[in-house]
């Protein structure tokens, strides 16, 4: 009794196996096994199309976030441009170049 327990191998294994069966004719089993490798690659091709696309987008997307930060550079030195151009003593240097002077104090009439 303690020999049918014991975990000894004699270098036989018994297994047992056992045939599945489908119903259908091989037709069907054929058809739907094309379809399912069919219905794979077309999964596939697709994913490996949707993924081209997302890679061109996001290279699009970073050009255009590089000619954005190029832009906001380009702004920031035309607005200091601007403000240099517009303080009082640049506009009276550049009246004084085209012959333009302030007025006197006689020549400004008031009415208020």
């Amino acid at each position: 009794m303690i020999r049918d327990f014991s975990n000894t191998f004699d270098g036989k294994q018994s297994v047992m196996v056992r045939s599945v069966r489908i119903s259908g004719s091989q037709a069907v089993k054929k058809i739907m096994g094309g379809l399912l490798v069919g219905t794979m690659l077309v999964g596939l091709v697709s994913s490996v199309a949707f993924s081209f696309l997302i890679r061109s987008g996001l290279n699009e997307l970073a050009q255009h976030q590089n000619n954005k930060i190029e832009l906001l550079k380009t702004q920031q030195g035309l607005y200091q441009q601007r403000k240099a151009l517009l303080t009082e003593d640049h506009i009276l240097k550049m009246a004084g170049r085209l012959g333009l002077y302030s007025p006197a104090e006689r020549q400004v009439v008031s009415r208020f």
